[in-house]
């Protein structure tokens, strides 16, 4: 098992990655930031072969965010990348504490059956994330209360499943693997605090 693949590096990326997102995004994930001159309150109202270092990123807006008040487009893709990154790494290390607090109900139970599959076949998941090239919101609605934004992920990783014996199921450690995603995060627009949680997934 080379340094990639070490469950134990696994965790400290996913605890890293855990601080920024409790320090960055839920707070304020996606929130425009007040030009001078706007007073506190309207503030108060408005988340084959490895090439790591190669990823290019091209995020973008397919979709205006403006349809959404006090949203700030690269705030909010900078917000979702990193959502992503953990909850993929969450998933991959059957994490279900950080699972519950990304991801809404629905979304929840879908992984934790697919973790307590895995975990019946007594199979490990490794997974090695090299980076996101492209994130583009690809629709933006407002609804009683309730934004919803889909953001297509286009990413690579490494990803192995393993049998009991440390026996290939699935995958190649050799290989990196485009990987295209298409996810929908949800927040309350009442709140000051803009939570996004992934309330539904969809593959490329």
């Amino acid at each position: 098992m080379n340094e990639t693949t070490d469950p134990n590096n696994h965790i400290l990326l996913v605890a890293i990655i855990a601080v920024y997102w409790a320090w960055a995004i839920l707070g304020n994930w996606g929130r425009r930031q007040p030009r001078p001159g706007e007073d506190n309150a309207k503030r108060e109202d408005a988340p084959t072969g490895q090439r790591a270092g190669n990823i290019q990123d091209t995020t973008s807006c397919a979709v205006p965010l403006n349809v959404i008040g006090e949203i700030d487009p690269a705030a909010f893709l900078a917000g979702a990348k990193a959502a992503y990154e953990v909850i993929v790494l969450a998933y991959a290390d059957s994490d279900i504490q950080i699972l519950k607090r990304h991801v809404g109900p629905e979304v929840l139970e879908t992984f934790e059956r697919a973790i307590a599959e895995r975990r019946d076949r007594e199979e490990i998941l490794e997974v090695t994330f090299i980076g996101t090239s492209k994130a583009t919101v690809v629709s933006a609605v407002e609804e009683d209360d309730t934004a919803e934004i889909a953001v297509r992920f286009v990413s690579e990783m490494v990803s192995v499943t393993r049998s009991a014996k440390d026996a290939i199921a699935a995958g190649d450690p050799q290989q990196i693997i485009e990987v295209i995603d298409e996810w929908t995060f949800a927040s309350d627009t009442r709140s000051r605090k803009r939570n996004w949680m992934l309330i539904a997934t969809e593959g490329g």
